[in-house]
């Protein structure tokens, strides 16, 4: 009987997730000039942030290497592993994800790798790795588990409300939004990851609090039909901000199946910068285990 391992890369929050899983991480490599640091290893994401709001280098960041992810698979290997699957973030993100299995396939003995694209990052991809693990566990095939993990992505959704727009155009996650325009209006845009995976502008609100208070209502419209719910709420140091939009999720929705409260991981936040929040949700009305 195969026995199926499950991978994500740092951008899926996975490091900081608030539930328990088995998932392999490979590791981004984040850049402030000449320094080099391993998300997770030579940096955590309390001690990232407080740096960004400092430092005035907008740091970038490397995909996984090829030697990390190859000591992940060798892992899961020796745990047993005869296929894996592998959770990368949005291809319209990252190239990380895009040409993987063909670059490593030739790599690999006794094992089988496939990639998901997953058009999602944080802790929504993350959910999604974790969510293909479950079924795993519940003796679902791979193939079910990809059609299933693909089902629950179309049922999801994710909005951050962004501060200070210079690291996303600075890193180039702009490219559908006239960015500088919106530094010198003062707009505090709610931005979404798209069904394809691409960071789109929702709407542009020009006062911060009101743009948390739509990017609420928003998610709750979205939502409004559904009956169970996985909520999330995501942040860059600003923990008890999202502690409050928890809370008022648990006191205003009637459809709550979970909810989890997560910093975003720095692999991220790299590229949206700090005093971030995001919502998210997953729809679980077809699984009664969720």
């Amino acid at each position: 009987m195969k026995k199926i391992g499950i991978m994500a890369d740092s951008s899926s929050g996975l490091a900081y997730a608030p539930f328990d899983h088995h998932i392999k991480i490979t590791k981004t490599t984040i850049h402030f000039g000449e320094e080099t640091l391993i998300d997770g290893v030579d940096i955590t994401a309390d001690d990232f942030y407080l740096r960004l709001e400092k430092d005035p280098c907008v740091p970038k960041t490397s995909a996984p290497e090829t030697r990390e992810i190859l000591n992940q698979i060798d892992i899961l290997k020796n745990e047993g592993c005869t296929h894996i699957l592998h959770f990368p973030i949005s291809t319209n993100l990252s190239e990380y994800g895009k040409n993987l299995k063909n670059n490593i396939d030739s790599l690999l003995e006794d094992v089988t790798l496939d990639v998901i694209d997953t058009k999602a990052a944080t802790l929504l991809q993350g959910y999604m790795a974790y969510f293909a693990e479950i079924l795993i566990h519940k003796g679902y095939d791979i193939e079910r588990v990809k059609e299933e993990v693909q089902k629950l992505r179309q049922q999801s959704n994710a909005y951050f409300v962004v501060d200070d727009l210079k690291y996303l155009i600075k890193n180039g996650r702009l490219s559908q939004m006239s960015g500088t325009v919106g530094i010198l209006a003062k707009i505090k845009p709610i931005l979404s990851l798209d069904k394809d995976g691409r960071i789109t502008t929702k709407e542009k609100v020009r006062v911060h609090n009101k743009a948390i208070k739509r990017m609420y209502e928003i998610i709750k419209e979205e939502t409004k039909d559904a009956k169970k719910v996985v909520y999330m709420v995501l942040h860059t140091n600003r923990l008890n901000d999202a502690l409050d939009i928890e809370k008022m999720i648990k006191t205003e929705l009637d459809n709550v199946s979970k909810t989890y409260v997560s910093t975003i991981t720095p692999t991220v936040g790299a590229h949206i910068g700090s005093k971030i929040l995001g919502m998210g949700y997953v729809i679980v009305d077809d699984y009664d285990f969720l």
